[in-house]
């Protein structure tokens, strides 16, 4: 691909989003983590050593549901509810398959956290992304988005996973298919460094172009940049990220309306 300017630690904080759980150091330097709550730890190998955990990551699936974490205590009570619901479906065998009604609520509860067990287990699911970075520092979180991304070129739909042979293939396709255009095309300097800076959004940050929303994989943010229709770029408001791709002197002369400090 074409060298592009602006580097990707330009928009590295961009792509962590506020979803990571949170970390503080207490007055009397303990550390705490989101995901055990009522815990301190009393050094940060404490705390890194509690990410490889069960109650962590069983914590990390919740958070991403939009759940709260549970304690130690009320983990700990799920896991022998788990082995008295194991006793329970065996003793309902014997009695011919009918369940209690504290069984069938306690079957519902199973049921919810094997869906989201499963999400977890998807390594393209939103619960597994967010499991896999939870604990990375800035530098580490970009080369695990990089070694995520999937292969891309100039060729490559910002929306979708179409691929033309050419740029002016693709600009075409995305024209018909989107509404997408590059906005002041006339004044602009560097199309193919331009796109493949979009591309780099989407592909590798997963950044949605209309609102810079971040998502947990290409395939999420495609799909609500289609389905909310943010098929587009804004040159105005974003003058600092898109300017180098422009001849912005060029653009305020031919618009009486365009200032360029």
């Amino acid at each position: 691909p074409p060298a592009v300017a602006c580097p990707l630690a330009a928009f590295a904080a961009m792509l962590r989003g506020p979803s990571r759980p949170m970390e503080e150091v207490t007055e009397d330097k303990a550390f705490r983590c989101y995901t055990a709550p009522g815990e301190t730890f009393a050094t940060e190998a404490e705390m890194k050593a509690h990410y490889h955990t069960e109650l962590h990551r069983f914590n990390l699936k919740r958070k991403v549901a939009g759940l709260a974490p549970l304690t130690r205590a009320q983990f700990e009570e799920r896991e022998a509810r788990g082995v008295r619901e194991a006793a329970a479906a065996a003793a309902s065998q014997q009695r011919g398959g009918k369940l209690s009604t504290a069984e069938r609520r306690e079957a519902r509860e199973a049921r919810r956290e094997a869906k989201l067990e499963a999400q977890a287990r998807n390594p393209r699911s939103k619960a597994a992304q967010h499991a896999a970075t939870s604990g990375l520092g800035e530098e580490d979180y970009l080369s695990h988005k990089l070694k995520q991304a999937p292969a891309f070129d100039l060729g490559c739909d910002l929306f979708s996973r179409h691929k033309s042979e050419s740029l002016e293939a693709n600009l075409a396709h995305m024209a018909r298919e989107h509404g997408f255009y590059l906005p002041y095309l006339d004044y602009c300097t560097d199309v193919a460094g331009l796109v493949h800076y979009l591309q780099q959004k989407v592909y590798i940050g997963n950044v949605a172009l209309a609102s810079d929303r971040t998502f947990h994989s290409v395939e999420a943010v495609q799909a609500h940049m289609r389905a909310k229709g943010g098929c587009r770029v804004s040159l105005e408001g974003s003058e600092e990220e898109y300017g180098e791709y422009y001849d912005m002197q060029g653009l305020a002369a031919g618009s009486p309306l365009w200032e360029v400090e």
